[in-house]
């Protein structure tokens, strides 16, 4: 057990260092599990024509300079309640009586976490968030339909 406790003490910044590394390279997986998944433009379309996922654009009305997903939802962050409880219907598959999956699109930036609040509580498990919003879908060559 002495030698133990000694190697412990003589090492202390070698094991700091391994422990603290090993945390980083776990760090995404835990995060995962914590909220909405952050996924890619290419996950997103497999799960578009897979999965008939719904595409939601969070983003407000003056934001759009960067075009829109021509089959996403539009459903503003700030409406975005009042919106869902009138077009709840197109958010479930009535024959598999499922909840569809979720790709909640924004800015880059974009916080959408009282939109995640909101659909977890409405029982939709399958919640994705996509990872650099329309800038990474234009810049992926998929369409993007630019406001006039």
């Amino acid at each position: 057990m002495t030698n133990f406790s000694e190697f412990l003490t003589e090492n202390i910044l070698l094991l700091s260092i391994a422990f603290a590394s090993g945390a980083l390279l776990l760090w995404p997986l835990i995060g995962q599990g914590l909220g909405v998944r952050r996924i890619g433009t290419l996950e997103a379309t497999q799960l578009l024509n897979g999965k008939n996922a719904i595409l939601v654009d969070l983003r407000e009305d003056d934001n759009l300079s960067e075009g829109v997903i021509p089959q996403a939802l539009r459903m503003p962050q700030s409406k975005f309640e009042t919106m869902f409880e009138k077009m709840r219907s197109k958010f479930s598959d009535n024959q598999k009586k499922t909840k569809k999956p979720i790709i909640l699109v924004g800015h880059s930036r974009h916080s959408s976490s009282k939109t995640e609040n909101f659909l977890k509580q409405a029982g939709y498990d399958e919640l994705f968030k996509l990872e650099g919003g329309t800038s990474a879908w234009a810049e992926a060559g998929l369409p993007v339909k630019k406001s006039s």
